[in-house]
């Protein structure tokens, strides 16, 4: 191994720490009762962070609702799918 792939080990694996986060997207359809419902259920935030998340959603057109492991925030992805919200995933910068 050479001292360039090391470099590149140690690149890739401070990569990995890096954080995921879950976007949510406005969407035409979505009412913002049920986007403050769901934000409350899945991510158990009181009634003041799900409504703040809801309104910058609908006011900015995204918000980022989670930010952790990529695994758990892929399954919060797959699950506001599942309320038919729009969301994806991306790691932070």
């Amino acid at each position: 191994m050479t001292q360039g792939d090391t470099d590149l080990i140690t690149e890739s694996d401070q990569r990995l720490d890096i954080p995921w986060e879950v976007v949510l997207w406005n969407d035409p359809v979505s009412l913002i009762s049920l986007v403050v419902r769901v934000l409350r259920a899945l991510f158990s935030y009181d009634l003041a962070k799900a409504e703040r998340l809801t309104m910058q959603v609908h006011n900015e057109g995204k918000s980022i609702v989670w930010s952790g492991d990529k695994e758990q925030a892929a399954a919060y992805c797959v699950a506001l799918h599942g309320y038919a919200l729009s969301a994806t995933i991306q790691q932070s910068q």
